[in-house]
């Protein structure tokens, strides 16, 4: 998916926080032009190389969480006094519903786990495969397992949120479905591919079946949670198929 702008969103609010509408997926080095997240994960990787140290051990992705949670905190505990909040005496707010009370929740956590059979299904390929084909393909199927149930999960709480201001231009909920929407809607496309790709022909069946699940699953977001909004979205940094 990369950086996406969805059509609710203002060109002023975007271009103020475009990480906002990152996933951090796809093309890093088109989207840290962009997104300055995507930007700072890049610099990071390179002065860890340059430091003779693995960007991905765990020692030294644990140290970096470490540093980064501890700017965010100082970030937003100068945010909560210059706006006079005192977090030790926010009134509680009431429990929203679990997702699996949604019948969306329920069909999108069921689609993630065919996409995962569909993951494990790629594990061995043949040969003559095409492997940057599979690969790309494996990457949108990857991302979207986990990554479409947990952005439901946060729309349809922040469903009740939003009907609280309607005038509120970010709309949490629809952008967190459109998230949700964008990473099913790529894997038809992705599915589609693997099902004209000759050398996967034993997995034909399968793919086509998923690709139009993928379909029907975006179909029913979209009518979910904006059944009258015509999704002219611009989309930067992801994959394409």
């Amino acid at each position: 998916m990369g950086l996406i702008k969805p059509p609710w969103i203002s060109e002023k609010w975007f271009k103020q926080t475009p990480f906002n509408y990152c996933d951090h997926f796809g093309d890093k080095a088109a989207l840290a032009q962009v997104c300055k997240i995507c930007l700072d994960e890049i610099e990071w990787q390179e002065q860890c190389l340059n430091e003779g140290k693995d960007p991905y051990d765990m020692k030294v992705v644990f140290k970096k969480v470490m540093e980064t949670f501890a700017t965010v905190h100082a970030m937003l505990q100068k945010d909560l006094e210059r706006m006079g909040i005192d977090v030790e005496n926010i009134p509680d707010s009431p429990e929203s519903p679990a997702p699996e009370t949604h019948r969306i929740y329920n069909v999108v956590a069921s689609y993630g786990n065919q996409i995962e059979k569909a993951i494990q299904n790629l594990q061995h390929i043949p040969l003559e495969a095409d492997e940057k084909l599979v690969e790309t393909a494996l990457s949108a199927l990857a991302h979207s397992r986990h990554y479409a149930q947990v952005k439901i999960a946060r729309a349809v709480d922040s469903r009740i949120e939003d009907r609280g201001d309607p005038e509120d231009e970010l709309h949490d909920a629809k952008t967190s479905a459109l998230f949700a929407f964008i990473a099913v809607e790529r894997n038809s496309r992705a599915l589609l591919a693997l099902a004209g790709h000759k050398p996967l022909r034993e997995l034909r069946k399968n793919h086509l079946r998923l690709a139009k699940q993928s379909i029907i699953v975006s179909q029913l977001i979209q009518e979910e949670f904006f059944p009258d909004q015509e999704l002219e979205f611009e989309e930067y940094g992801g994959l394409n198929f």
